[in-house]
C-alpha cells in the first residue's frame, strides 16, 4: 500500500509525506485495497483518479490517469 501511495503521489506531482492531502490519499489507497485490488500499479492509478475526482468537485480539473504496462510511466487518458 505504501508503494501505491508513493506512486499515486508522484503521478499527482506531490510529496507523499508533506502534501496537505497526503493522509486523505492514504485513506483512498486503503479503501481501494480493502475492496480487493492488490496490484500496486492499479491501486496507484485508481487512487490518483479518485483524488482527481475530489479536486474536480472543487473546480480543479485534470485528465484521468490510465493503467499502463509495467515499466511505462502512467499517462493521462488523452495524451
Amino acid at each position: 500500500m505504501q508503494q501505491a501511495h508513493d506512486r499515486a503521489s508522484k503521478m499527482l506531482d506531490r510529496c507523499p509525506k508533506t502534501h496537505a492531502r497526503c493522509n486523505q490519499l492514504a485513506r483512498i489507497v486503503i479503501a481501494i485495497y480493502e475492496s480487493g485490488v492488490r496490484d500496486v500499479d492499479e491501486l496507484a492509478v485508481m487512487a490518483a483518479n479518485r483524488e482527481l475526482n475530489v479536486l474536480a468537485e472543487r473546480g480543479h480539473f485534470q485528465k484521468p490517469f490510465r493503467l499502463t504496462p509495467a515499466g511505462e510511466r502512467p499517462e493521462t487518458l488523452h495524451s
